[in-house]
């Protein structure tokens, strides 16, 4: 996976946590720009995903290595080991 991040490829996932009794909507995505790598996290409740831009929560966070992006994924609670090739539409 992290030869595939080297070449600029975007990696990622999305799945829906349930949270206080809520349904939330997850995604997670990293890509190299540059020497930089972007993170991309994004988190919205299911019933408001049609009105998201006054709901959603939306990181773009950059990190002078993939390590330092995997440890803001962590702190998130975010596995890393999951991260493959995205389908659809790209956050990035």
């Amino acid at each position: 996976m992290v030869a595939s991040i080297e070449k600029g490829k975007v990696r990622g996932y999305d799945e829906v946590r349930d949270i206080d009794g809520g349904s939330y909507f997850f995604q997670y995505a990293i890509k190299k720009q540059g020497e930089k790598y972007v993170a991309y996290f994004f988190c919205v409740l299911e019933s408001k995903m049609d009105v998201f831009e006054d709901y959603a929560t939306e990181e773009l966070s950059e990190f002078s290595s993939v390590e330092e992006a995997f440890d803001y994924f962590r702190l998130k609670n975010v596995d890393v080991g999951r991260f493959s090739s995205m389908k659809g539409v790209l956050p990035f």
